[in-house]
């Protein structure tokens, strides 16, 4: 089957889920906004008590439930306590790299509903006052969160709702170019939640229904492991949509989709995996398509079967430059991550 997908709802949809902060377990609102674009489309959305969002969808064949996960959590940083001029001390919430958040822009969403501007600084801040600036380390212990404003002790940052706990969301600063190009923070996983999107608005735009009764499932603690730790048990298959890998050791490139065979957990299921690689086959664009081995990297779906349920396991999803900086993707990525996932939950393989 050919699929034709919008390659701008695509890019729009990406950067619209970007723009609302959800670092790891911070869920208000992202999941407000879902809901009212789940509402929009027809479907139901409900979480469960780990905060998952799920819709249902009723197949043509209901032997067995499918489920299609991607995290809508982001790295980020939470505050852990104060430095004495009122900087604020953080531990990272998922895969931070210190190095590229250095001087970024951040929003502090505080317990008490409390948002405050601040800026991620190296304690030795400036070469202009620090001689070992450029050696100093860029890591938790050496860096800190600024406020922006006229805050000078610990008790100036309390004032404004600043606890520890506060959870820091760091500006992702997205851009689309002309050429197809889309550089921006989160687009691990925003963009793969984009993908899921646009699967059920073509189901609901078509009548079309999955090949099986399908969960779509948007975990909220992806980043740190256990995103897909709890899975219904109802679900024999859980396939992750998450991002591919660029550089040594990986064939992609930023136009492909890969299939994720292995990660650092182990294989994923044989038979699922080859059927997302002969589902690829059939409907991705020549050369935009491959498999990956990616040992630094695993995924929900990884999670979820090495932690007891009782599923098959596989993955897949877009090519991404530079990830957990500002990471960096084409639209192609995208438009071939979202026939693949029209091509599974249609169960194209088999055809």
């Amino acid at each position: 089957m050919t699929y034709d997908i919008d390659a701008q709802y695509l890019i729009d949809t990406t950067r619209n889920l970007i723009e609302v902060d959800s670092p790891v377990g911070y869920y208000p609102e992202i999941h407000a906004y879902l809901k009212q674009l789940l509402d929009d489309m027809g479907y139901s959305m409900y979480t469960d008590n780990k905060s998952t969002a799920y819709v249902r969808v009723a197949g043509n064949d209901s032997s067995k439930t499918v489920c299609l996960g991607a995290h809508l959590d982001t790295i980020g940083l939470i505050v852990r306590g104060f430095n004495d001029d009122g900087t604020l001390r953080v531990r990272q919430l998922g895969g931070i790299n210190y190095h590229s958040i250095e001087g970024e822009t951040v929003r502090i969403h505080c317990r008490n509903g409390n948002v405050v501007d601040g800026q991620v600084i190296c304690n030795k801040h400036s070469v202009h006052v620090f001689e070992d600036c450029k050696e100093a380390p860029r890591d938790e212990d050496h860096m800190s969160i600024s406020i922006i404003g006229d805050v000078s002790t610990v008790d100036d940052a309390r004032a404004l709702g600043v606890t520890p706990g506060a959870i820091v969301a760091i500006d992702p600063h997205f851009v689309s170019y002309d050429n197809g190009y889309i550089v921006g923070r989160y687009i691990d996983d925003k963009a793969a939640v984009a993908v899921l999107l646009d699967t059920l608005q073509w189901m609901k735009a078509t009548g079309k229904k999955p090949a099986f009764d399908t969960l779509f499932a948007f975990p909220i603690f992806e980043e740190i492991g256990h995103g897909g730790a709890f899975v219904p048990a109802e679900v024999s298959e859980y396939v992750a949509l998450d991002i591919t890998l660029i550089g040594p050791d990986y064939d992609g490139d930023e136009h492909s989709v890969g299939v994720i065979v292995s990660d650092a957990r182990g294989p994923y299921d044989w038979e699922l995996s080859n059927q997302l690689i002969t589902a690829a086959q059939q409907v991705c664009d020549e050369g935009k398509w491959n498999t990956q081995v990616c040992f630094r990297y695993s995924t929900d779906a990884a999670a979820a079967y090495c932690l007891g349920n009782n599923i098959k396991s596989g993955a897949f999803g877009m090519a991404c430059l530079n990830t957990h900086g500002r990471e960096r993707c084409h639209v192609d990525a995208l438009v071939q991550t979202a026939k693949l996932t029209r091509a599974y939950v249609m169960d194209e393989h088999a055809k």
